[in-house]
């Protein structure tokens, strides 16, 4: 006689159709792309991020604060959340049941939050830094994480996705993957945050006020510098205004002498990225930057040396082009490009006394905070006769 199976007197207990039992283990196909989806989306939003990263660099200026780390850390903060967020997303999809399908409903509610927040930068409480050019980055953010999201939500809808999202899950704990995703997620927005900040403040820091370069030949350098830009143009068309101005870098050299800084700005009659970006790679020039900034306009930077009237002193050498004192170029491809220049801080031994004809034949000539005397009749005509010659504040 065999032994029984049960005790006496209790039926055995069906097993209900349906149940953990009788559950599909085996993770579904449509499952596995919605995981890789989740995957892919973390990707785009960290090239996302740099890309908007590298166009706020754009914005550098030595000695300017143009709130470069405000704008950094604004992007880093939306965009951050969606990476543990997506990626506990992925490793819960593995095992099924409700916590999996809280973790992928808040990866698509935060796409789309992210997205209508930089597309919409007013909403946000950086809405001065968020205005320049964060639309650009939300449409970036809606052509690439988009697609993933509506896919996503239409593999999220099969039955058989929806019946492992609805099962319990596998019986295998993820707690511990879990807490370990969201530190490391947040020890590297720290350290991304802390790049922003270092970044940031050195290449806003002002010159040292080293007191050793003259002012003379400083103007000849700027214009000697387009020219040498304008050569590699072919078929130059020439500008429309010229700007040149002298501003006080407010602070004297341990002589007493005060410093200043040449700004020259030469606008374009034709876009000429291309030849300047070329021409800016050889000889003395150093390019320093190439790339489109947030607002979408094409910005080309560059350094060349600046040379001096004192070549057999020690300090006239220059190791680099990125050298402290160096002249400093821009190129912008805006509706009117534009070619601006800027010296390095200089002390003025003695007021100048003659001023450099335009280049290319501009319609409109101006100049400001220099002392130019005999004048000829074609330069001295276009002077804002209402304004002073010159405009230095010490």
């Amino acid at each position: 006689m065999k032994p029984l199976l049960t005790n006496p007197g209790l039926e055995p207990v069906p097993t209900p159709h349906g149940t953990t039992e009788t559950a599909v283990t085996r993770t579904p196909a449509g499952v596995q792309v919605l995981r890789l989806l989740l995957l892919a989306a973390t990707a785009s939003v960290i090239a996302t991020w740099l890309w908007a990263w590298h166009g706020v660099q754009a914005y550098a200026w030595p000695g300017v604060d143009n709130d470069l780390t405000e704008r950094g850390l604004a992007y880093l903060l939306i965009l951050a959340p969606a990476v543990p967020v997506n990626l506990i997303a992925a490793i819960r999809l593995a095992r099924g049941g409700s916590r999996a399908r809280l973790y992928l409903a808040a990866a698509g509610a935060l796409a789309v939050v992210q997205t209508l927040i930089l597309l919409t930068p007013s909403a946000m409480p950086l809405a001065d830094t968020m205005s320049d050019g964060s639309t650009g980055v939300g449409i970036r953010h809606l052509f690439t994480v988009g697609p993933l999201l509506f896919a996503g939500l239409w593999i999220a809808t099969t039955p058989k996705t929806r019946a492992w999202l609805g099962a319990a899950p596998r019986p295998r704990r993820a707690f511990g993957l879990e807490a370990a995703v969201w530190c490391l997620a947040l020890a590297a927005a720290v350290f991304a945050g802390t790049e922003v900040r270092d970044w940031t403040r050195t290449a806003a820091a002002p010159a040292a006020p080293a007191g050793e370069y003259t002012e003379a030949g400083t103007w000849a350098a700027l214009e000697q510098a387009v020219t040498e830009t304008t050569d590699a143009i072919p078929d130059f068309p020439g500008f429309t205004t010229r700007t040149i101005e002298a501003a006080s870098c407010d602070y004297l050299t341990p002589g007493g002498l005060p410093t200043y800084r040449y700004l020259l700005t030469y606008e374009l009659r034709a876009p000429a990225a291309a030849p300047i970006a070329t021409r800016w790679t050889q000889d003395e020039f150093h390019l320093t930057y190439d790339g489109t900034a947030l607002d979408g306009t094409r910005r080309i930077t560059a350094e060349r040396a600046f040379p001096t009237t004192a070549p057999d002193d020690d300090r006239a050498a220059y190791p680099t082009a990125t050298g402290l004192h160096a002249l400093t170029l821009t190129y912008t491809e805006a509706p009117t490009p534009t070619l601006r220049l800027e010296s390095p801080c200089v002390e003025r031994t003695t007021e100048p006394t003659a001023c450099i004809l335009p280049q290319g034949d501009p319609a409109t000539d101006t100049i400001t905070g220099i002392t130019c005397r005999d004048l000829p009749g074609r330069l001295h005509s276009r002077l804002h006769e209402s304004a002073p010659t010159t405009r230095i504040r010490r």
